[in-house]
């Protein structure tokens, strides 16, 4: 167990020393490593509830979350996640905030490089938060070998002696160390996310201009127009559109078709939205809590992806 909580110091000291850069492409190595070593942690907790089961029979029997258990053991992230907020003393909030970075981490793994703008800030704020909570993990001992050796990077974080390299508390004291030393400024990541924010919303303002005005001699319409044209449009041309003007009776050409889904489809937004996102990355500017706006910044990238994408492609 030692050495496991060794390569999870070893990890971590990596991940801050590509942090501390603060470059995207270090950003990006850094967030990488610091979702590793969390999510070694989480699927340590899943295994160390399952031996104490294994150990007293009597306690599996009554066991009330085994389901949530055997998920987490596998590979499912999540499931991991929702067993840390049952038996490791996992946070609502830092469990939502895990798992949004869980995600920016796919993205830049497997899709390669982005949320360029934003990543340095937030891969600070995670190493914050999974330093902060890994500082709070238990194990159930120091279990050594005569024959084994602390991972380099990790020795300067365990006080033990010749007989024994380590003492109880040294995961936790390397962890705030690891933690104070990458100093995360909540303003920051908050100022970068509203930053963001702010140039993605003035780019869309600038779409639904250029829409509105048209090509040609007779093509201007009002803003709310372009938005709802862009969207009848976009739904045009896909299976849900074509289903829903089959299944409401609509018969014509294309051009009605774009026009009829315009005014008649159930539209998420039926009205210029830039007024109101505006005033969400003001509030989101305002906000003290980078949790808070984090979650805010997530749920209004998802929530605005579909128009921001047909806007960008109708301009």
């Amino acid at each position: 167990m030692l050495l496991f909580l060794a390569s999870v110091l070893e990890q971590l000291d990596l991940a801050l020393e590509h942090i501390s850069k603060g470059d995207i492409h270090n950003a990006r190595f850094g967030l990488m490593l610091t979702d590793n070593a969390v999510e070694l942690v989480l699927h340590q907790i899943a295994k160390d509830k399952a031996s104490d089961l294994k150990m007293f029979a009597y306690r599996r029997e009554e066991y009330p979350h085994q389901a949530a258990l055997d998920k987490a053991l596998g590979r499912a992230f999540d499931a991991k996640v929702k067993l840390a907020k049952l038996e490791g003393g996992l946070s609502e909030q830092l469990a939502q905030t895990i798992t949004i970075m869980h995600g920016f981490r796919n993205e830049v793994y497997h899709i390669g490089l982005k949320h360029e703008t934003i990543l340095p800030a937030l891969s600070v704020f995670y190493f914050d938060v999974v330093c902060t909570y890994l500082g709070t993990y238990k194990s159930r001992g120091l279990s050594w070998g005569a024959n084994l050796r602390l991972p380099d990077r990790a020795k300067k974080y365990f006080r033990g002696d010749k007989h024994f390299p380590a003492e109880f508390g040294d995961f936790a004291r390397g962890c705030e160390t690891l933690r104070t030393t990458a100093q995360h400024d909540p303003a920051h990541t908050i100022e970068t996310l509203a930053d963001d924010m702010d140039d993605v919303i003035s780019q869309q303002n600038i779409y639904i201009d250029v829409i509105a005005g048209g090509v040609y001699e007779g093509q201007q319409t009002t803003r709310d127009g372009a938005v709802l044209d862009t969207q009848g449009w976009r739904l045009a041309f896909s299976e849900v559109g074509k289903l829903y003007a089959f299944d409401h009776g609509f018969r014509g050409n294309m051009l009605e078709l774009v026009e009829w889904l315009a005014s008649d489809y159930p539209h998420k937004f039926r009205a210029d939205p830039i007024p109101s996102w505006q005033a969400q990355a003001a509030r989101l500017r305002a906000n003290k809590n980078p949790h808070i706006a984090l979650s805010n910044y997530q749920s209004f990238m998802a929530s605005t992806a579909d128009l921001r994408e047909a806007l960008d492609q109708s301009a």
